[in-house]
């Protein structure tokens, strides 16, 4: 099981979100990239419709909710309904850290 990061580093110029893992991991997640991973009700009906959820390229995290286990993403689209576990979040920065550059 995947502690609760020890420092996160919300880099709003550069649209990213740095995230410093107790294990001494660092992951680097676009906001467009957690975005487009959001798990809510809403985004996962989106998914499995095909409906194709346009993100756009200016979007940013406005607000950050620590919910003691996982976090919360308050996008300047206005989503808000998708709950990050940590766990989660270490699987995306696994998954974004793989992709070929």
């Amino acid at each position: 099981m995947i502690q609760p990061p020890r420092r996160l580093h919300n880099v709003r110029a550069h649209g990213q979100l740095i995230i410093h893992w107790q294990s001494g991991e660092e992951h680097t997640i676009s906001y467009q990239q957690l975005r487009s991973a959001c798990r809510c009700a809403s985004c996962r009906a989106d998914h499995t419709s095909g409906k194709i959820s346009l993100i756009s390229e200016d979007l940013y995290v406005e607000k950050i909710n620590n919910l003691g286990q996982g976090l919360q993403f308050i996008f300047s689209d206005g989503h808000q309904r998708g709950i990050f576990p940590w766990q989660y979040l270490f699987d995306i920065g696994v998954q974004v850290s793989e992709q070929p550059n």
